[in-house]
């Protein structure tokens, strides 16, 4: 275990998802103290119990952390100190709405534990803020990629751009925040606590919201991509992205569009979360990547054609999915029901 001395009072983790994220940051920090994973999914807790936590590639680890079926179980194992949510942002509002009656039950502390946002997209934080009516959030901004491998779950990193970035909303936590970046650092993925984290939030998703829809919509790793003619699409999401970011007064590298391209460069056989999504007939996270750009660009009057047609594009990929769930819903209870019951 890391020396407390240098990474401050948190002296167990909770982890909201058992996914790529989720299983790797455990991976790493069980090097620095016990870490609590909270799975739903029935499946994926019998993978974790037969195989534990296996990561390979740019980042290497392997943990069995305990894990735990719903947030309210961790009060069971003597609270945490720190709770990152490592879900998909679309699951945000339910993590959020499981964890807001127990907040205080499942803290190491009466005032609860500090819950850090280790999502993608520019509004996860202040949602999560926003939903649980609380302010001892943080947020992470992520430059590794990282996918499941069946059948035994592997969680193999394919893209390691470090560092990573942690900051707080307010004053009173930034001393906690440090040292929190000290306990990620000291487990092996180096961290930095920053001030002011909207530059790097915009950073990351400018370099998501150019890339992965594009990856989806092609169904090719990012240096397909990049080998391919429609990387003259992401160019042209990158630059509307830096348009909007700079109408909205956003601090960045006059830089970054040399820098993001780079890190595109170096993504060769990595494949974007968003195209397992749309692979696997999941909703994907274009509402928390390019709508949220959008958003800001309406706002701003700033025009941008190629990201608002890039997002009606992978939002019908959405439609159809919401579709097969309301048909399916139909099936459960009305007249084909017994025929499904049946298969």
């Amino acid at each position: 275990m890391v020396d407390d001395s240098t990474t401050g009072s948190v002296h167990r983790i909770g982890i909201v998802g058992a996914g790529a994220m989720g299983a790797s940051l455990a991976a790493l920090l069980t090097r620095a103290r016990p870490v609590v994973l909270v799975c739903r999914n029935p499946e994926r807790a019998a993978q974790l119990f037969r195989h534990g936590v296996e990561m390979r590639g740019l980042l290497e680890g392997s943990a069995r952390p305990i894990v735990v079926q719903s947030v309210a179980d961790l009060a069971s194992v003597g609270g945490v100190g720190a709770l990152f949510i490592a879900t998909k942002t679309t699951a945000i509002p339910d993590v959020c709405a499981e964890l807001k009656p127990v907040l205080t039950d499942v803290g190491e502390s009466d005032a609860g534990p500090f819950v850090i946002s280790y999502q993608n997209g520019i509004e996860p934080g202040r949602e999560i803020m926003r939903l649980l009516d609380y302010e001892r959030v943080m947020r992470m901004v992520l430059n590794y990629g990282a996918a499941l491998r069946e059948p035994e779950g592997v969680v193999e990193v394919g893209l390691h751009t470090p560092p990573h970035y942690i900051g707080c909303a307010t004053d009173s936590m930034r001393e906690e925040c440090r040292g929190l970046a000290r306990l990620l650092s000291a487990s092996g993925f180096e961290t930095e606590y920053v001030e002011d984290i909207e530059p790097q939030v915009w950073t990351k998703a400018l370099a998501n919201a150019c890339m992965s829809p594009v990856a989806a919509l092609v169904n090719a790793s990012i240096g397909q991509v990049m080998a391919s003619p429609s990387l003259g699409v992401v160019e042209d999401l990158l630059r509307e992205g830096l348009s909007v970011a700079h109408a909205a007064a956003i601090e960045l590298p006059a830089d970054l569009g040399d820098r993001i391209m780079s890190v595109y460069r170096a993504g060769g056989d990595h494949v974007p979360s968003m195209v397992e999504d749309i692979r696997r007939g999941r909703q994907s996270e274009v509402g928390q990547l390019n709508r949220q750009i959008l958003m800001k660009a309406r706002e701003l009057g700033v025009p941008t054609p190629t990201q608002e047609t890039i997002d009606r594009l992978i939002e019908t990929f959405d439609w159809r999915v919401y579709q097969r769930q309301a048909s399916s819903a139909w099936d459960a209870t009305g007249p084909n029901s017994q025929k499904e019951d049946q298969r």
